[in-house]
C-alpha cells in the first residue's frame, strides 16, 4: 500500500523502469514499473527528516535526494543497493530542490540570481542548459557546464507577474504556464485554463516528457498540453487533492472506472467541508458545513438550484425518496421533502447520525447517548416509537440492510452491532474488530454481506451467516477511512483522508 507516511515527490527514472518515490520522514522507495503489480526494489532511509526533492542521474543507476534532514540536508545512493556515493554538503539550512546532470560529478558552484526561495531546477534533456526558477517571479537560465548565467527569461516581453533543448516550460501563480524559446530568449506560447480564472486555476508545477506536456493546478487538476491547441488544455483530469467526505474543499467529482478521472459535478455547490453524500435514485443528496443540504442530478451531473437550509452545521444526513433527514450540532432534526424544508424537531438527546428504513416509513437517529431512537416517519412529521440499545459509545453510523430486516449501528467504540428492526433486539456482536471509532457502514446488495471503514486505516468486510469470519483491508488508506460502500455483492469502493477512492475486488470465506 505504499509508504507509512505522507509522501512528498515522486521521479521516473530516465529508462521508465523504475519509479523513486519519497516521504516525510526521510525514506525513498524504488518501485519496479515493468511489472502488472509494481513491487519495490529498494527502500532507503536518507536521513531523519523530510524528502523535499530527489533525481535520478541519466543512467538511472544514481539517484539524488534533499531535504530537511537533522544531520545533512542530501544524499546521493545507488538506487539498487542504496550504497551512498556521495554526501550534500555547503548548506547552512534545508535544501528544497535539486537536479542530477549528465556527468559526474556534479558542478560545484554557488548561484545567488534570486532574491527568494528558489522553487525549481530543471536541465535540458542534452544537459547544455539548466534552467531555475522562484518565488520571486524570475527565470534564469544557465550555461549546463559551467553554471554561468546567460539570461533572466522573465525580463522578456509577456513574461510571467521544452523537449528538445530549445525551450523550456514554467508553470506560475499567475494561473498560466509559458513555453519559452531560449535561443530568442523570448515567450513562444502561453497557456490560460479559464476564461475567468480563480485561485484554483494558478500553475504550481509542470512536467515536459517526450511529446508529453502536463501541468498541475492548485485545484489538483492535471492539465494536458498542446502548442497547437490555441493556447488551451486538451485533456484535464480531475479529482480531489484534499481528504474525501465528500472533500473538505467542497468539491464534488463523478466518477465511473477513474480511468480518465473524476468529473467535477457543475453548478452551484457547497462553500465548505461536506459531511455527507447519499446517493439516491436520481439523485445525490448533499450536507455541507455551510448549513445547507443541496442535491446533485445525476443525468446532468450538477447542483440543482434550489438549497435547503439547515440553520446549524450538519453532522449526518439520509435521504429515501422524496424525503431527507439531517441532524445538527444545535440537537436538530430537519425534515425536508422534494427540496424544501418542511419540519424542525428539537430533541431531547444530542443526536449524531441517522439512517431511512428502504420503505421509507421508519427513521433511526443514532445519538450520543449510545441509543437509537426509532421513529415513525409521517409525512413531514417524525414520531418517536421506541428505542434500541446496545452500543456502549456515540452511534457514529448506521445503515439498514436492503430488505430492512436488519439495522446496522457503528460507534465511537469501535464497535459494528447488528439488530433484529422487528424486534429491536441484537442480531449479532461479533463485528468488533476495529481498533478506533467507526465512520461508515454500508451493505451489500444481498445483504449477507456489511462493509465498514474506520479511523484506524483499516476497512473491514463482514458476514451476516459467518459473523465471525471477515475481511480486514489492512491500512486501506494512509489516513481515515470516511467511507466504504459495496459496488456489487463482490467489490467494494473506499474512500480516505488521503484524498484517495480505491476500488477493491473481494473473495469472500
Amino acid at each position: 500500500f505504499g509508504h507509512t507516511a505522507p509522501t512528498t515527490v515522486a521521479r521516473y527514472a530516465p529508462s521508465g523502469f523504475y519509479i523513486a518515490s519519497a516521504d516525510v520522514q526521510g525514506n525513498i522507495r524504488i518501485w519496479d514499473t515493468t511489472q502488472e503489480e509494481n513491487i519495490i526494489k529498494t527502500e532507503t532511509k536518507v536521513f531523519s527528516g523530510r524528502v523535499t526533492d530527489l533525481d535520478w542521474d541519466f543512467e538511472s543507476k544514481r539517484i539524488i535526494a534533499v531535504g530537511e534532514g537533522k544531520d545533512r540536508f542530501g544524499h546521493a545512493f545507488l538506487f539498487d543497493t542504496a550504497s551512498s556515493v556521495g554526501e550534500i554538503s555547503g548548506q547552512a539550512r534545508s535544501s528544497t530542490r535539486c537536479r542530477s546532470a549528465l556527468d559526474d560529478p556534479l558542478l560545484h558552484k554557488s548561484l545567488t540570481n534570486h532574491s527568494r526561495f528558489v522553487q525549481c531546477v530543471r536541465y535540458s534533456p542534452n544537459g547544455d542548459f539548466f534552467v531555475s526558477t522562484g518565488s520571486d517571479g524570475k527565470v534564469f537560465i544557465y550555461d549546463g557546464k559551467t553554471g554561468d548565467n546567460i539570461a533572466e527569461l522573465s525580463a522578456a516581453e509577456n513574461s510571467h507577474s521544452a523537449g528538445d533543448s530549445k525551450q523550456i516550460m514554467t508553470a506560475s501563480a499567475d494561473q498560466t504556464v509559458k513555453i519559452w524559446d531560449i535561443a530568442a530568449q523570448k515567450v513562444a506560447q502561453t497557456f490560460n485554463f479559464s476564461d475567468a480564472p480563480t485561485t484554483d486555476d494558478q500553475q504550481v508545477g509542470c512536467l515536459w516528457q517526450g511529446n508529453t506536456l502536463i501541468s498541475l493546478s492548485l485545484s489538483g487538476d492535471l492539465n494536458y498540453l498542446d502548442p497547437t491547441s490555441g493556447g488551451r488544455p486538451t485533456r484535464v483530469i480531475s479529482g480531489h487533492s484534499k481528504g474525501i467526505t465528500g472533500s473538505y474543499d467542497g468539491r464534488v467529482c463523478s466518477w465511473t472506472d477513474g480511468k480518465n478521472g473524476g468529473t467535477v459535478v457543475s453548478g452551484a455547490g457547497h462553500t465548505n467541508q461536506i459531511i455527507s453524500l447519499v446517493a439516491d435514485q436520481d439523485k445525490i443528496v448533499t450536507a455541507a458545513m455551510d448549513d445547507s443540504m443541496r442535491s446533485i442530478s445525476t443525468k446532468t451531473k450538477a447542483f440543482e438550484p434550489q438549497a435547503v437550509a439547515t440553520g446549524a452545521v450538519p453532522k449526518s444526513l439520509a435521504s429515501r425518496g422524496a424525503t431527507s433527514i439531517v441532524v445538527t450540532i444545535k440537537d436538530e432534526v430537519i425534515v425536508s421533502t422534494n427540496g424544501v424544508k418542511q419540519s424542525t424537531i428539537k430533541t431531547p438527546y444530542t443526536p449524531s447520525s441517522v439512517a431511512i428504513s428502504p420503505d421509507g416509513k421508519t427513521a433511526a437517529i443514532g445519538g450520543e447517548d449510545g441509543l437509537v431512537h426509532i421513529y415513525s416517519i409521517d409525512g413531514a412529521s417524525l414520531n418517536e416509537t421506541g428505542k434500541i440499545e446496545g452500543n456502549k459509545g456515540t452511534i457514529t453510523a448506521m445503515a439498514y440492510s436492503p430488505n430492512g430486516d436488519l439495522l446496522a449501528v457503528a460507534d465511537s467504540q469501535r464497535t459494528v452491532m447488528v439488530y433484529n428492526t422487528a424486534t429491536g433486539r441484537m442480531r449479532l456482536n461479533q463485528w468488533v474488530f476495529h481498533t478506533a471509532k467507526v465512520n461508515s457502514i454500508a451493505w451489500s446488495p444481498d445483504g449477507l454481506h456489511a462493509v465498514s471503514g474506520s479511523l484506524d486505516t483499516n476497512v473491514e468486510v463482514w458476514s451476516v451467516e459467518k459473523p465471525m469470519k471477515h475481511i480486514s483491508i489492512k491500512g486501506a488508506h494512509q489516513d481515515s477511512v470516511t467511507g466504504a460502500v459495496f459496488l456489487d455483492n463482490n467489490t467494494i469502493a473506499s474512500s480516505g483522508q488521503d484524498a484517495q477512492i480505491k476500488i477493491w475486488s473481494l473473495t469472500h470465506h
